[in-house]
C-alpha cells in the first residue's frame, strides 16, 4: 500500500513538473496548499542543484582546454559545491520570508515558501546540458534566469505582499546565493611541483570563471 502511495506521489510530482515546464504557474497555488508536497519540493531543489553541479563537471571533462583535474572538479564543484548551493538556497528562502514578514510586514508562511520555491528550482536542472559545445554558457545562463524568475513567482504565491516587494525580497535572496557561490568558485593554481589544484566549491554556471 505504501508503494502505491509513493507511486501516486511520484506521478503527481511529475505531472506538476510537466505543467511547470509549460509555464503553468497555477502549480504554485496547488503546492502552497499541499502539506504533503514539502518533501517532494525539497527533493526537486536538491536534485536540480546536483544536476547543475554535474553539468558543470561534464563541461569541464568535455572541454579540450580543461581535460585534467576532472576528479577534483567532481568532488569539489559537483558534489561539495552542490551541497553549498543547496545551503545557500535555504538562506535565500529564509531571507525572502524574513524580508516579507519583518521588513514589509506582509503575511507569509515559511513552509509554503519552501514548497513553492522548491518546485521553482526545477529549471536549474537544465544546466546538466551545459556540456553542449557552443551554447554551454547560454544554457547555464537561461537555467539560472528561469530559476530566479520562477522563484519570484513562487514567492508571490505564498504571500499577500505586492509584486514589487516580493521582487525586492527575491532579488536580495538571489544576490546572497549568487555572491556567496561566486566567492566559493575559487581559482586554478599550479604548485611548485607542477600539480594542478582546482579550488572551486560552487556548481554549474560558476565553473565558467575558472576558464577565464
Amino acid at each position: 500500500m505504501n508503494m502505491n502511495v509513493s507511486q501516486a506521489d511520484m506521478q503527481g510530482l511529475v505531472n506538476r513538473l510537466v505543467r511547470l515546464a509549460r509555464l503553468d504557474t497555477t502549480v504554485f497555488d496547488e503546492v502552497r496548499l499541499d502539506a504533503s508536497a514539502t518533501v517532494p519540493s525539497v527533493i526537486v531543489a536538491v536534485v536540480a542543484t546536483f544536476l547543475a553541479g554535474f553539468g558543470g563537471w561534464l563541461w569541464w571533462v568535455m572541454s579540450s582546454d580543461f581535460d585534467t583535474g576532472s576528479g577534483q572538479v567532481l568532488i569539489k564543484s559537483a558534489i561539495l559545491g552542490s551541497i553549498f548551493a543547496i545551503a545557500m538556497w535555504v538562506v535565500w528562502v529564509l531571507l525572502v520570508y524574513v524580508i516579507l514578514t519583518q521588513v514589509f510586514r506582509a503575511q507569509a508562511d515559511v513552509q509554503q515558501l519552501v514548497r513553492t520555491m522548491g518546485m521553482a528550482a526545477a529549471p536549474l536542472g537544465l544546466t546538466i546540458l551545459m556540456f553542449i559545445p557552443g551554447i554551454s554558457f547560454g544554457i547555464a545562463l537561461a537555467s539560472v534566469a528561469l530559476f530566479f524568475g520562477l522563484s519570484t513567482m513562487a514567492a508571490q504565491a505564498a504571500t499577500n505582499a505586492p509584486p514589487a516587494k516580493v521582487l525586492v525580497a527575491s532579488i536580495a535572496g538571489f544576490a546572497v546565493w549568487a555572491i556567496v557561490l561566486t566567492v566559493l568558485t575559487g581559482d586554478v593554481s599550479i604548485s611548485r611541483g607542477g600539480d594542478l589544484s582546482i579550488n572551486t566549491y560552487a556548481p554549474g554556471i560558476f565553473i565558467f570563471s575558472l576558464g577565464t
